[in-house]
């Protein structure tokens, strides 16, 4: 059995940093190639890690690793995974799974067919707070679930125009920072989602483009610094939604609402409420996590190792929720076991949710999950 994994990297942008920290951060874990259609920034990554390949070949990639790494935009994943999982290799690819339902699926059909092992990128199952909270459910402290709410006023500035804004790109609110709620949603409440009643908000009709950006942290940079409503750059379509929501039921009974909305500010950037029979959980992200009782005041519950318990900024917990998922991935690999990290099943399964969402969208009615 071997001791270490060869790791190849797809992309070099800020998702790709991510990827990189991870397996950097992982015992058993060797980066040794990346490939970006930016060589200049691929350069740069490898200089940072010690990468010995940068190429421009897929094929040349393949060759040299046991996983590949898949962090480029969503429209551009079903070519790498389909060609790795043909010739053997594991796969870790973020989320979302593909731009659209085919895709997903295409992708899902090659990994269940190969016997590979595979990843994805729902980094929040490794949350300290969520765990808790996870913990606390299973151990009955607010009794039988009976609903779970999900509320996120991301409040960003309009961004430029970037593939986040193009809906066949796999860009939007609901394909985004949704496909992590739904998947949040799934491994808290333990089961399926079996149908969805909802909405999509489209708030942004077109967006300025004042240059290419190869990195999104690039574009939100620029948003800080711009008015994107008033810039007097040149200005492309939006296709994508801003925002959603929608009602969903759960195939063990328990009921769910999930929102969001990107250029809205609310006080709690991220929250998760659990409502049981005999209380409350509710997640508030650096907030903390807090527990209600019937005729009681909400008590915090501590979690060490988190921002609201002052032991680490938002950057580090992110980096560390990642490595924690690289580290299970790998673990899963040279031992040959499963061991519960999100897979590209999870992925598939979030994506057959989104699509019943956007269906519900135009037929304004309840849709069954496929």
């Amino acid at each position: 059995m071997p001791k270490t994994v060869r790791v190849g990297v797809l992309g070099a942008g800020w998702g790709a940093g991510l990827h990189l920290e991870g397996f950097h951060r992982t015992e058993g874990a060797e980066i040794v190639a990346i490939l970006s259609r930016t060589r200049t920034r691929a350069e740069e990554r490898a200089a940072q890690y010690g990468i010995r390949l940068v190429t421009d070949s897929l094929d040349e990639l393949i060759d040299a690793v046991d996983v590949v790494s898949v962090a480029t935009p969503p429209a551009v994943h079903l070519e790498p995974v389909l060609r790795a999982v043909a010739a053997g290799r594991h796969v870790l690819c973020d989320k979302p799974l593909a731009a659209d339902l085919e895709s997903a699926r295409s992708i899902m059909g090659a990994v269940a067919a190969s016997g590979v092992r595979h990843a994805s990128g729902f980094i929040w199952r490794d949350d300290p707070g969520l765990l808790r909270m996870r913990e606390l459910l299973t151990e009955g402290a607010i009794g039988r679930l009976v609903e779970i709410h999900s509320t996120c006023p991301l409040g960003v500035p309009q961004l430029p125009a970037t593939w986040m804004y193009q809906a066949d790109e796999g860009g939007g609110a609901l394909a985004q920072h949704g496909s992590h709620v739904i998947d949040r949603a799934r491994w808290l409440v333990g089961a399926e989602i079996d149908r969805v009643r909802g909405r999509l908000a489209y708030d942004v009709d077109d967006a300025a483009a004042p240059r290419r950006f190869h990195d999104i942290t690039e574009a939100f940079a620029w948003a800080r610094d711009n008015d994107g409503r008033t810039s007097d750059a040149p200005r492309v379509p939006v296709t994508a939604d801003t925002g959603y929501d929608f009602s969903a039921d759960f195939d063990n009974g328990v009921r769910a609402r999930f929102w969001e909305a990107w250029h809205l500010l609310g006080p709690v950037e991220d929250e998760v409420s659990l409502y049981g029979e005999d209380g409350a959980l509710q997640w508030r992200g650096a907030a903390g996590l807090w527990l209600s009782r019937p005729g009681a005041q909400p008590t915090r519950v501590e979690v060490p190792e988190t921002v609201a318990s002052g032991a680490n900024t938002p950057r580090e917990v992110g980096l560390r929720k990642w490595a924690a998922l690289a580290g299970r991935f790998v673990e899963a690999i040279l031992t040959g076991v499963e061991n519960g990290h999100p897979t590209i099943v999870d992925a598939w399964q979030v994506a057959a949710v989104s699509d019943a969402v956007r269906r519900s969208h135009r037929s304004g009615g309840w849709e069954k999950v496929a």
